[in-house]
């Protein structure tokens, strides 16, 4: 299934979309060498201190990189996210352009309240734009669309790094309370 812009990009494009859609998965080399980092990068976002996080996300995307092989990606972090139409910006991934190297920028607190985004988002955040990185200097891609392959892809990251989130308890049905038995009644019932 191709995604409502598909038809707008050029012949090219749309070539560079199909190979991007074709590819699902991403195999991690080396999980378990990457999860102590995780967990340093949710201690750091937990402190709300932009530095700490700063360098936890450097180190996370620095040893990724390594495992798939693909050049480094300079990781900055930043407050608040800054607002666009119809919602938040979380991230962004720029191109490598001359002899500047590709970057990566993400927010840790939210426009709206000025939170610190929950853990999960903050991660899938930065794999997301890793993804991107994937694309140009894995893949070999000239363009970096989302597609449903760029998402199933960012998924397969998220599967191996994060365990699933815990399901939320299912409600317990409530029983409509029995109405009290009015005295008149309780006295046939006793016969």
């Amino acid at each position: 299934m191709m995604f409502g812009y598909y038809n707008r990009l050029t012949r090219d494009q749309k070539k560079t979309y199909r190979k991007s859609d074709e590819v699902t998965d991403v195999a991690v080399p080396d999980v378990p060498v990457l999860l102590p980092l995780v967990a340093q990068l949710e201690a750091a976002l937990t402190t709300g201190k932009r530095l700490a996080t700063a360098k936890a996300a450097s180190a996370f995307a620095l040893a990724f990189c390594r495992q798939l092989g693909l050049p480094p990606v300079l990781i900055t972090v930043r407050l608040v996210r800054p607002e666009i139409r119809g919602g938040e910006l979380h991230g962004l991934y720029t191109f490598a352009e001359g002899k500047m190297a590709p970057s990566i920028e993400v927010w840790m607190k939210t426009a709206a309240h000025r939170r610190i985004v929950k853990f999960r988002t903050f991660m899938r955040t930065i794999v997301h734009e890793l993804m991107h990185h994937l694309d140009v200097a894995l893949f070999e891609l000239d363009d970096s669309f989302h597609t449903q392959g760029f998402y199933a892809r960012e998924s397969s990251v998220m599967r191996q790094l994060l365990p699933p989130p815990p399901k939320a308890p299912e409600r317990a049905k409530k029983e409509k309370p029995m109405r009290p038995v009015s005295p008149q009644l309780a006295l046939f019932d006793s016969e």
